[in-house]
């Protein structure tokens, strides 16, 4: 199984205010670049010798199966850190970056990254965190493809996003994730009309609507998302 491997943010190899932060000096010799909405970042035939740091924005990171399906691995936002050839002997084969709405990206080289890694051991160990957590979440989502419907999946997925990107709201949790049905259907292995069709029926039941001045998602009953995977 191919992984990405990345840390989500880089809030750990940062000190407190009005000290040295260590990663300043390595950001200060990348190269900033804008990205609009639905640029491509990175894909299999980008020169593999590069560290990403993003400074704004939202990104999703998909991989294109050998069926021709395109699978979502995970999301990106500000302060996430991922380099196009794993340091952990990670994998990087049909795998492409995508910008969910403008961002702002900063590209280091990978030899300079790497010397910084290796040097900061509590670095290394953030990244085996992660890796354990991605694996976690693959395994997941293959028991529930085995043993659960769309309905379960779709549920689990939305339940995750307000846990990761939720904002608490009058009506419930809000999250502030530009993802859209299709986003949601390459998270869960099947085709974006099923997603509508069960988000609908979500809607209709009260368990989600869009939030008030805004197009994002809203879960408006968590307890009945949650009963749904029981």
């Amino acid at each position: 199984m191919d992984l990405f491997w990345s840390l989500p943010s880089a809030t750990i190899i940062t000190t407190s205010s009005g000290q040295e932060r260590p990663l300043d000096a390595l950001l200060a010799a990348g190269v900033s670049r804008r990205y609009e909405h639905g640029a491509v970042i990175s894909d299999p035939e980008s020169r593999p010798e590069r560290t990403f740091y993003c400074r704004s924005g939202t990104l999703k990171v998909t991989k294109l199966l050998a069926s021709g399906r395109e699978i979502l691995i995970t999301i990106l936002q500000t302060g996430s850190l991922w380099s196009d050839r794993a340091l952990l002997n990670g994998y990087w084969r049909e795998v492409f970056i995508e910008a969910m709405e403008p961002s702002e990206i900063l590209a280091l080289e990978n030899a300079s990254f790497e010397v910084f890694v290796r040097s900061r051991p509590e670095l290394l160990g953030a990244f085996m965190a992660r890796i354990s957590e991605q694996v976690s979440d693959a395994l997941t989502l293959l028991d529930d493809f085995r043993g659960r419907d769309v309905a379960s999946r779709l549920a689990r997925v939305l339940i995750k996003f307000s846990e990761q990107y939720g904002v608490p709201t009058d009506n419930g949790v809000r999250i502030d994730l530009p993802v859209t049905h299709q986003d949601l259907a390459n998270m869960i292995g099947t085709a974006r009309e099923t997603v509508s069709r069960n988000m609908a029926r979500f809607r209709q039941k009260g368990y989600v609507g869009e939030a008030a001045g805004s197009q994002n998602l809203e879960i408006l009953n968590l307890g009945s998302l949650e009963s749904l995977i029981v």
